[in-house]
């Protein structure tokens, strides 16, 4: 029985495994070539935001020598995609150029290591700068060009970073209000003044029309501003405002005009509308000011409500 034992102890000695081995073993890919990783959540924000990209290798083992990777942007990929999700109603366009930055293409799988050091696409989101449309759906397409060892698995090797939309944050900003033209009862009354700010979409502002009246809201402090928001009144389309100017000052004397709007429909009463600025100089202002040429030919004039917003 000892001597049984001691042969099965040396037979199990001589046992030799063989090393785990991947199919793709030393295949070189990106992974955010999964086309459910590449789609990005870009916000409409000034600052820039950054994604990560990069290339791995397959197996077990990681890269047997340092294998250096060169990536390259090509827009000339686009067309290709969207005929191969036309299903999914795809319709991306390249991305303006000067909406994002990648200040480096080239990485290294170490030796050793499965993934190479992450590289950084930069995106700016700020309209004003890069003319990016909320409505329009960007792709971004970075593919591994070349790779120094390995063997190059090209049915993974584009990532189509998809921008197909922009989110926004936004965050009212409050001031101290002053009208030009103040209710017949005052500020304080049914459809005073107090009401044009009061966050109630229940209440309005009425008042006299005559063309250039305005409106104004003073910060505590000197904020950049992206939009703002008009509540049309419940009845009476005539008192619409029609067209006007958004203004800003840093005196309360000397007015940039932001954002001009003419011959405005409203088509809900009451219906809450936003404005992004279309004349915007990137600059903060201390003072806000709407500035009513014309309305629907009404003697009065009345809103339910007006907002300031800031993207953040």
């Amino acid at each position: 029985m000892f001597f049984a034992l001691v042969s099965i102890m040396l037979l199990n000695g001589c046992v030799k495994y063989d090393s785990l081995y991947s199919p793709n073993e030393s295949h070189v890919s990106m992974a955010q070539a999964d086309i459910n990783r590449s789609e990005l959540k870009i916000y409409a924000i000034d600052s820039p935001q950054i994604v990560n990209f990069g290339a791995s290798i397959a197996g077990f083992h990681g890269a047997p020598s340092d294998i250096q990777v060169e990536f390259e942007v090509d827009t000339s990929l686009i067309s290709q995609f969207n005929n191969t999700y036309a299903y999914l109603n795809y319709h991306f366009v390249a991305a303006p150029s000067n909406s994002y930055s990648i200040a480096k293409l080239t990485s290294t799988i170490n030796k050793g290591h499965s993934d190479s050091e992450p590289l950084e696409l930069q995106i700016f989101a700020d309209k004003l700068k890069t003319g990016l449309e909320s409505n329009v759906d960007y792709c971004i397409p970075i593919k591994i060009k070349t790779i120094t060892s390995g063997t190059l698995d090209t049915a993974v090797s584009v990532a189509y970073f998809k921008i197909d939309s922009l989110y926004i944050r936004a965050r009212d900003i409050s001031g101290i209000l002053t009208v030009s033209k103040e209710n017949t009862s005052g500020e304080n009354a049914t459809n005073g003044s107090v009401k044009l700010t009061d966050d109630n979409l229940t209440t309005k502002f009425i008042c006299p029309f005559s063309p250039n009246i305005w409106m104004q809201l003073k910060l505590e402090s000197a904020q950049k501003l992206t939009a703002y928001t008009l509540t049309s009144g419940d009845d009476h389309p005539t008192r619409d405002p029609k067209s006007w100017n958004f203004q800003g000052s840093n005196d309360g004397n000397t007015w940039t005009t932001l954002d001009e709007r003419t011959d405005i429909h409203f088509d809900a009463h009451p219906g809450t509308y936003k404005y992004e600025l279309n004349k915007s100089d990137d600059n903060s202002y201390l003072y806000y000011r709407l500035l009513i040429l014309s309305n629907y030919g009404d003697s009065n004039f009345q809103l339910i409500e007006w907002r300031l917003l800031q993207y953040y």
